[in-house]
């Protein structure tokens, strides 16, 4: 199953992303594919000044996954549009609420 993985982003980018590495290598164990674009799309948008692009390209993810899990401690305006893509297109939101700790980012 590919799991698009909403996650808070901009408020602690280097926290956030060790943060969502350690989810990924969780959703892998479960058996499923997780889609995380705040692993790969910094590599070639600034966050900063294409924002909005960013997004569109999360929310066109969204939209190929067959579901989308919430992970943090807090629900961002980004995942606000991330789920309400998920639910307009009948894609099953999942809240995990699960946010490890910096002991338990590998490094």
């Amino acid at each position: 199953m590919k799991v698009y993985i909403a996650h808070p982003y901009a408020d602690d980018v280097a926290g956030n992303v060790e943060r969502v590495r350690t989810i990924c290598r969780a959703v892998v164990a479960e058996g499923h594919l997780p889609v995380a674009p705040q692993l790969y799309l910094p590599a070639f948008i600034d966050e900063t000044t294409e924002r909005e692009l960013a997004l569109q390209f999360c929310l066109a993810l969204v939209a190929c996954c067959d579901a989308l899990w919430i992970y943090g401690t807090r629900i961002s305006k980004g995942m606000e549009r991330e789920i309400s893509v998920a639910q307009a297109h009948g894609i099953p939101v999942v809240n995990r609420l699960y946010d490890p700790s910096p002991s338990e980012v590998a490094p």
